[in-house]
């Protein structure tokens, strides 16, 4: 059965749709923001100042995030636009459709994915070892 790129473009639209909203919501300000807001006269003490700082990499986390879902969403609008879409970027394989109506934006086949997976495991024990050793 083949792919029904018409279908998966409006459900990749909608996702990058959701994916703007989501992104906007987290930028606007919030009133955490005026309490830590160098200009406001109010005293935090160090623990409000913890819980703060903890919330922005938190913050943070959810935007790289989502972020990288909608890079990763564009690209598979950009894929059907090439018609490239549904097939793998590294080794030009059918991806099966199951993976597809699970993962709209998937680039990759199954083999491919867990293979760059490990290499992002790999690269990041690397920096961890990096880190470990610079401070021993």
């Amino acid at each position: 059965m083949a792919i029904d790129t018409k279908k998966m473009q409006k459900r990749l639209e909608d996702i990058r749709q959701e994916l703007e909203g989501n992104l906007k919501d987290l930028t606007q300000p919030s009133a955490a923001d005026y309490l830590t807001d160098p200009a406001n006269d109010d005293y935090q003490d160090i623990e409000d100042e913890a819980v703060d700082e903890q919330q922005e990499q938190q913050d943070q986390a959810v935007k790289f995030n989502e972020q990288t879902k909608l890079d990763e969403v564009n690209a598979a609008l950009k894929r059907i636009e090439d018609g490239t879409y549904g097939h793998c970027i590294v080794c030009g394989k059918v991806i099966p459709e199951k993976r597809l109506e699970a993962i709209p934006w998937a680039p990759r086949c199954i083999e491919d994915e867990e293979a760059f997976e490990q290499s992002l495991i790999r690269e990041d024990e690397m920096v961890q070892d990096g880190e470990n050793t610079r401070f021993s």
